[in-house]
């Protein structure tokens, strides 16, 4: 187990820069998930830090070591990929330990690890099988039980879950969790997803054209986010984002026709956005400023997707016995303390 440090790390594809100097710390036993939309780099940062990609400049350590010019195999790293990438002639107990086996390791070490390996897993009933008779929950745990055998210093996963049914997924999620309970490595993880992000790391990474927008505990960006990106990227569903316009009182809000007592410090006529997150909204089923367009109904939960006056959207969870409808005419109402206000041109946070 180890940190893992990126210091003013670039990667350029000829005089195409895709990592813009980042600069990252994870700490000893970490869960650190990378995350933002697709093409943002995450995917790219991970391989560097495998080796798989070469570092155009800065340096990444692992541990006390530089190992921003070393092969793949010295750094100390085990990576799962997106795709098994089982071989389908060899038992779960073959694919587990061929690793060690390439690498010269004792009969009985490569036994006991692997072994080891499937306690963790719960493999220990399947170790005789082939790929082609488990599941692909099963398939994933094989891969992850081949990084295991190899004790590295840091686990990389790239997107491990996304070739998973939504059933798979959230088993997966809790069984990557309990193994970096048990075992207390440092793992780096890559995903698109961001509710594998909340739930899986101690510390997120949100990641935008190859820079760094925020890191943070999960919740802690949830609560507090530096910008509109991070605002609308952390949360499902996304934060609702209204138009308004500081004034002499508060904020005009058109969507919403009214002025919030909020930012009365801010310079009149500044361009703002207004941020909401839907379980921060509620029907106002007295009122009947805007329309109900759809609702989404989850069980113990829905969500109202309402058009306002103004023709923005935004979306309301409700939780409640008495929800709203399609078509139903209402209003909605906040705590103005749950409120968020984002400078409209450069997308930062306000704090007021």
């Amino acid at each position: 187990m180890s940190e893992v440090q990126l210091e003013n790390v670039v990667k350029k594809y000829g005089d195409v820069q895709v990592i813009h100097g980042v600069d990252l710390e994870i700490n000893n036993g970490d869960f650190c998930v990378l995350v933002g939309p697709s093409g943002c780099g995450k995917s790219t940062l991970l391989r560097m830090v495998a080796g798989l990609e070469k570092t155009s400049s800065g340096r990444i350590c692992i541990g006390a070591r530089d190992v921003t010019k070393l092969d793949p195999a010295e750094r100390g790293v085990a990576m799962v990929f997106q795709t098994y990438a089982l071989y389908p002639h060899m038992t779960v107990e073959e694919n587990m330990g061929f690793g060690l086996k390439m690498t010269g390791h004792a009969k009985t070490e490569i036994v006991e690890k692997v072994g080891n390996a499937a306690k963790i897993l719960k493999l220990e009933d399947y170790l005789k099988r082939k790929p082609k008779a488990l599941s692909g929950g099963q398939r994933q745990r094989v891969a992850i039980g081949r990084a295991i055998v190899r004790g590295p210093d840091v686990f990389l996963f790239d997107e491990p879950l996304s070739n998973l049914d939504a059933e798979l997924r959230v088993e997966m999620r809790v069984e990557i969790a309990r193994l970096h309970k048990e075992i207390g490595a440092t793992m780096l993880y890559v995903t698109h997803d961001q509710v594998e992000a909340m739930t899986l790391a101690d510390k997120i990474v949100v990641l935008r054209s190859g820079r760094i927008e925020q890191v943070g505990a999960p919740m802690n960006l949830y609560r507090d986010p530096d910008n509109r990106f991070v605002a609308g990227f952390i949360g499902s569903p996304s934060m609702n984002f209204l138009d308004a316009t500081a004034a002499p009182d508060g904020i005009d809000v058109p969507a919403l026709q009214t002025t919030l007592p909020i930012g009365q410090n801010l310079s009149n006529g500044r361009l703002l956005t207004l941020g909401l997150r839907p379980e921060h909204l509620e029907i106002d089923f007295s009122a009947k400023t805007h329309t109900v367009d759809l609702t989404e109904a989850l069980g113990g939960v829905s969500y109202a997707h309402i058009v306002t006056k103004m023709g923005e959207k935004l979306i309301v969870e409700e939780r409640a016995d008495e929800r709203s409808s399609e078509g139903d005419a209402i209003g909605v109402k906040f705590d103005l303390g749950r409120a968020m206000l984002f400078d409209r041109e450069t997308e930062q946070r306000i704090r007021y």
